[in-house]
């Protein structure tokens, strides 16, 4: 009716939302728990929340120049204007011979240029995989997506190889380009090129560029996405969150384990037998005076037992696996089967009201910890422009 839609409106608008905020509440005690823990234990937190060695080391290197390239002026003057040209840091401009407007306005293309070849990428992979669109393009060698790609990965790859040459310059890099490479985002750079190159081996090495595996590869290249973190700061910050949330989700993330596999176990003591996720061959009536149709029977082994094998089948809840599924579509706050047994109804009850606000507890702390980082980075700024006005 009207009024009941108008009751499922503000349940999913304001409803679900309250319901969330016990989660944060008891998330927030957690993590005042653990910094409480931590201090009793003496354990001396030397920089930000989510800092580790990464920020220690950044901390010390602040103040200290970036060390002189091996190869000689000529190479450590360049690895000073790549470097500057990749991040935008007009520092540098004034020790060149470069007009600071043109480079300015050069750096800033280039970033923009990328990021956008970043999006079409992500674009071109999904449009691609549309049968419609793959076919109109023309499946063949060299069609329009083989050539943006290699089109793409020519600058992919100049940006990787940049990034390297001048890491040396690069304070981020902690100076060292190895260090690059191992992070976060050298990894992510690495693997916005590397596929395209093994597919190309592999296909001349005889692989069919229509086989499996070549898709693969093609579909791979959506996670050039995460690229995105050299120009959003949010994402820069994520391992830092996680580094922040750790010892507070390895106790709230031990027990949403719990409720989800306790709850899957009991879902599948419950309803392994429900009928009511029965299906049985058009042949077999759903109900009989002599209880010998397809919902008479207690479970769906008696069923099979009775008509034979194929004939009965059990098509919710028949394994562990199956169990764990569907409560985890459940946790979600989603619920895709509903005809439970008095069992299921009452796991379905403490869901509800108590499972999926504890479920949801690790989400609460990354939320809170991602405040922190996000927040005291802005603090940090704020202090930053409150030195420079003094």
């Amino acid at each position: 009716s009207f009024w009941a839609r108008i009751t499922c409106v503000v349940m999913v608008v304001a409803a679900v939302g309250v319901v969330a905020i016990p989660s944060g509440i008891v998330a927030s005690g957690f993590m005042e728990i653990v910094e409480e823990r931590n201090k009793a234990q003496g354990v001396e937190q030397r920089g930000a929340a989510g800092d580790d060695w990464y920020e220690w080391r950044l901390a010390e290197l602040q103040n200290e120049d970036p060390p002189a390239s091996v190869f000689g002026p000529t190479v450590d003057i360049w690895q000073r204007k790549v470097n500057a040209f990749l991040n935008g840091d007009m520092s540098v401009v004034p020790h060149t011979h470069v007009n600071p407007h043109t480079f300015e306005r050069g750096s800033r293309f280039f970033r923009i240029f990328m990021m956008t070849l970043i999006i079409t990428n992500v674009i071109a992979v999904l449009v691609e995989t549309v049968p419609q669109i793959d076919r109109f393009v023309g499946n063949e060698r060299g069609n329009f997506f083989d050539v943006f790609e290699a089109f793409s990965i020519f600058f992919f790859t100049l940006e990787y190889a940049l990034r390297l040459f001048s890491a040396k310059k690069n304070l981020e890099a902690l100076y060292s380009p190895w260090t690059y490479a191992t992070t976060f985002f050298g990894i992510v750079d690495f693997l916005s090129t590397a596929p395209w190159y093994i597919e190309q081996i592999l296909i001349a090495c005889g692989m069919s560029e229509n086989s499996d595996t070549a898709t693969i590869f093609r579909v791979f290249r959506i996670f050039r996405i995460l690229q995105l973190e050299d120009f959003l700061v949010g994402f820069r910050k994520i391992d830092n969150v996680f580094r922040a949330s750790k010892d507070v989700l390895k106790a709230t993330g031990l027990m949403a384990l719990i409720i989800w596999v306790g709850c899957g176990a009991l879902f599948y003591i419950f309803e392994q037998g429900n009928a009511n996720f029965r299906e049985c061959d058009v042949s077999i009536p759903l109900r009989t005076s002599n209880s010998t149709g397809c919902y008479d029977f207690d479970s769906t082994a008696e069923c099979v037992s009775y008509y034979g094998k194929g004939m009965c089948e059990q098509t919710s809840f028949v394994n562990m696996p199956d169990s764990l599924y569907y409560v985890a579509v459940f946790l979600g706050g989603e619920w895709g089967v509903v005809d439970f047994t008095w069992g299921g109804r009452f796991v379905c009850m403490f869901l509800c009201v108590i499972g999926i606000a504890l479920y949801s507890i690790p989400v609460g702390t990354l939320f809170e910890s991602f405040g922190s980082v996000i927040g005291m980075d802005g603090e940090e700024e704020e202090d930053q422009e409150d030195e420079e006005d003094d």
